[in-house]
């Protein structure tokens, strides 16, 4: 008796020990959403890119957006809502809260637009002051929004992969996403 217990408790070891429980289309969301909470080099190497290539700001106010963006995304919280798997391909359903700063950008643009004058230097329109006061308002979010996510995921190698994310998820990460 006791040889046959010790050879289904090896069994059970040895089987358990071949599974990976980190091999699941939620777990890969949830490694991924992690990332950004815990300011992973790869997600900030993004980031720099992103503020590099598709913003156009000075170099003071760069560093402040990265700052602020920083923030947003340790802030950020998440729940996994539901798992669909159909056969290699599977959907993670996820919610997202960030700092609502969709809202803040519009009002900001309606300010603007209000006191045009207020961001002119010598009589000229000077783009990098609307910029500070848009990244001061965005430093001092504190409404936030909740995003319903969905992630895609396949299956490749026995393993499951995430999709690439689309813009509309960046954003919704962000807190950009018009609503």
């Amino acid at each position: 008796m006791k040889k046959i217990i010790i050879l289904l408790s090896m069994i059970i070891l040895v089987g358990c020990s071949t599974l990976d429980i980190s091999n699941t289309p939620t777990k890969k969301v949830e490694e991924f959403l992690n990332k950004y909470q815990i300011l992973d080099e790869e997600i900030l190497n993004e980031l720099d890119n992103v503020i590099e290539e598709k913003t156009k700001l000075n170099d003071e106010n760069k560093e402040e957006y990265r700052k602020i963006i920083k923030k947003q995304y340790k802030d950020m919280q998440y729940t996994i809502k539901e798992e669909t798997i159909d056969g290699d391909d599977a959907t993670v359903t996820a919610q997202i809260i960030v700092k609502d700063f969709t809202k803040i950008i519009n009002d900001a643009e309606n300010y603007k637009r209000e006191n045009m004058k207020e961001f002119y230097e010598n009589n000229t329109y000077n783009d990098n002051l609307y910029k500070k006061y848009l990244l001061d308002k965005l430093k001092d979010a504190k409404d936030r929004v909740t995003y319903t996510v969905e992630f895609k995921a396949h299956k490749q190698n026995r393993k499951w992969v995430l999709d690439p994310i689309t813009e509309e998820i960046e954003d919704k990460i962000l807190g950009i996403y018009k609503y």
